[in-house]
């Protein structure tokens, strides 16, 4: 460890606003944020992403956080990992095939489901297995987390109808049709928990429901201007960007 400062950023929609590439203003903040503090993001996506745009944009992690924070990264070595039990999955897996919803399963090399993307950019090098029928491969393999895609209009409502139906798992919703769901315990708050003892400072960015338990675990946080009400209003700050944030965060240092 570096320095006595850890910023954990989300990636979609934040740092990597397009969810395709880091922009250049932005890639010139991490620059100079990485001057005076560590560097980890927290990530819905899996830890085999992370070290992929890690690697295209030249960035240097001290800690990466994947799955929501079912698994936590430092330097290539885990420190942690919670995949959703057996039973869970095949509990999940009846409900969706019974409400006859759009999901994909991250086993952390691949993604299966009924879901083909629409845009291979943001796939970062990650399979992605859309099937007619996915339900016995799913069950076959050891998932850390789910990503359920309703109609933007019923998001809400399988939400809540998911935190009733299994109150013993995490339910997320990070998008207007994505919902996302881990083992029980398991947030990008609960990995930043674990990392935060040996700071005395940590700062958080992000844009989604996901981001909130980071944003409670943070001593200050930024939240994208883009980000819904909910989001926003767990945040000390809200900025337009990551740069931006880290310029505020450097008078906030007087640096």
């Amino acid at each position: 460890m570096a320095h006595k400062i850890l910023c954990v950023t989300d990636l979609d929609g934040t740092f990597v606003k397009n969810s395709v590439d880091v922009n250049s203003v932005d890639w010139q903040a991490y620059q100079k944020l990485t001057r005076y503090s560590d560097f980890a993001i927290a990530t819905g996506r899996s830890v085999k992403e992370i070290n992929y745009i890690t690697q295209r944009n030249q960035l240097h992690l001290s800690y990466a956080i994947g799955f929501n924070g079912a698994m936590i990264a430092e330097n290539g070595n885990i420190l942690f990992s919670q995949k959703l039990a057996s039973a869970d999955v095949q509990a999940l897996l009846d409900y969706l095939k019974k409400e006859k919803l759009v999901f994909d399963a991250l086993d952390g090399e691949e993604r299966i489901g009924n879901f083909d993307h629409e845009d291979n950019r943001r796939l970062w090098n990650m399979p992605i297995l859309c099937l007619e029928n996915p339900y016995d491969l799913v069950r076959q393999r050891q998932i850390y987390k789910f990503n359920i895609r309703p109609e933007a209009a019923k998001t809400s409502v399988y939400v809540k109808e998911l935190k009733e139906h299994f109150p013993h798992l995490e339910v997320y919703q990070s998008g207007s049709t994505r919902i996302e769901v881990t083992a029980k315990d398991v947030s990008k708050g609960s990995g930043l928990q674990l990392l935060k003892k040996h700071y005395q400072l940590v700062v958080a960015f992000g844009d989604s429901g996901n981001d909130i338990s980071m944003f409670e675990k943070s001593d200050i946080s930024y939240c994208m201007a883009h980000a819904p009400a909910t989001v926003q209003a767990a945040a000390t700050y809200i900025v337009d960007s990551f740069a931006d944030a880290v310029k505020h965060l450097e008078g906030l240092l007087s640096l």
